[in-house]
């Protein structure tokens, strides 16, 4: 992993969206690059023949896209694409070049050029998680001149992309779009909830941040596209049943003896009643194995998994996912929040503490001969 691109990717969460309008809460960056992707992900079921570790590279791509382009609106993103957009293309890909890998270089080369089903279904989530913050906007301040226009202007580009079976699906505002509401919703849980930090972070945003470090230390191992994949996926999900628990801080949840164990017994029946019933039947499946026991090693076959204690022995096995690396990568994600807050001089006893700790528990950790104690180490950002 390259320190830039992790700090890259984490400055998502100070770029405010709709920052020239009221709005009864702000809107992130990161936080709607995650709702984007995790509505592709549904929109895909409805497809055929999607390329699932091409979508995750294109929606990594887009997301690293942005990131280096800041906060433009998007009716001048467009302008400046039609007027400049291979020399946007160069800056973009100048910024990254030596940051990432040939891999990646190559799917932002193509992420404005390419007419596939993949990119199709990205940019069709995109107009949905946009119009989702505008409609709350919107019901706030109508009034506002240019509101009318706006939601006009989405309207309109949503309407490029009805044949998507997915897309008129979500547009009927049923079960499958209430899914994606409850996944919405937590950009409105913040993180570290008694623990002052900047740039304050969201459940949300926090998922995806962690999926991509996934990717990053799936890539790493070197591990097969199938591996990737799932290990994408469980991470993008990984906290999904906070939207009906609410994020319980971790001194309560692992201190209070047994607590951990009944509050895991409760997720998994939250999920089988409330969560997996909102989703196609299609994807029910796969969902109940990306949702429960998140952080554990498993093999899974025909809708059901089996736990393995020892993840070296599914490394090479592609229905397989690798829960410990999952839990580095949150554990990551909590470093990063950290001393990130402390790097732009807001610290506190809480920040310094779980840094420290967690400096300790990754000191000699190894997985898939990856020494994780180089990551967490306050000198791999400077």
């Amino acid at each position: 992993m390259n320190p830039e691109v992790i700090k890259l990717i984490f400055r998502a969460f100070t770029i405010e969206r709709w920052n020239d309008l009221p709005r009864p809460v702000k809107f992130i960056e990161l936080d709607k690059q995650a709702h984007k992707f995790i509505i592709a992900y549904l929109i895909s079921f409805f497809e055929k023949n999607v390329d699932y570790y091409k979508l995750i590279n294109l929606g990594i791509a887009n997301l690293l896209y942005r990131a280096v382009l800041t906060d433009l609106k998007s009716p001048v993103y467009h302008f400046l694409r039609k007027k400049r957009g291979k020399e946007l293309d160069d800056f973009v890909i100048n910024k990254l070049k030596d940051k990432i890998d040939d891999e990646m270089i190559e799917y932002l080369k193509i992420l404005n050029n390419d007419n596939s089903i993949e990119n199709r279904i990205h940019s069709a989530a995109s107009f949905i998680a946009t119009k989702w913050e505008f409609e709350i906007i919107y019901n706030t301040a109508s009034f506002i001149y240019g509101m009318n226009e706006i939601k006009k202007n989405i309207e309109n580009e949503l309407e490029d992309f009805y044949n998507l079976e997915g897309v008129r699906i979500l547009s009927l505002k049923r079960k499958s779009y209430d899914f994606i509401s409850l996944c919405g919703n937590l950009r409105f849980q913040k993180r570290w909830a008694n623990t002052p930090r900047v740039p304050e972070t969201s459940v949300l945003g926090h998922m995806l941040f962690v999926a991509v470090i996934t990717y990053l230390l799936s890539k790493e191992a070197k591990l097969r596209k199938e591996k990737i994949i799932n290990n994408f996926f469980t991470a993008l999900f990984h906290d999904l049943p906070e939207a009906l628990t609410r994020d319980i801080i971790a001194p309560v949840k692992h201190k209070v003896k047994g607590l951990d164990e009944i509050l895991k017994q409760y997720e998994h029946m939250l999920i089988d009643e409330k969560i997996l019933p909102l989703l196609p039947k299609k994807m029910q499946s796969i969902m109940n194995i990306y949702l429960k026991d998140e952080f554990k090693n498993k093999t899974f076959k025909n809708g059901d998994y089996e736990i393995i204690e020892n993840i070296e022995k599914i490394k090479n096995i592609p229905n397989s996912i690798d829960g410990s690396m999952l839990k580095a990568a949150d554990h990551f994600g909590a470093y990063v929040e950290a001393i990130m807050s402390v790097y732009y001089g807001i610290k506190s006893v809480e920040l310094e503490s779980a840094i420290n700790d967690l400096e300790k528990l990754y000191e000699d950790k190894i997985i898939y001969n990856i020494n994780l104690g180089k990551y967490f180490n306050r000198g791999f950002f400077k």
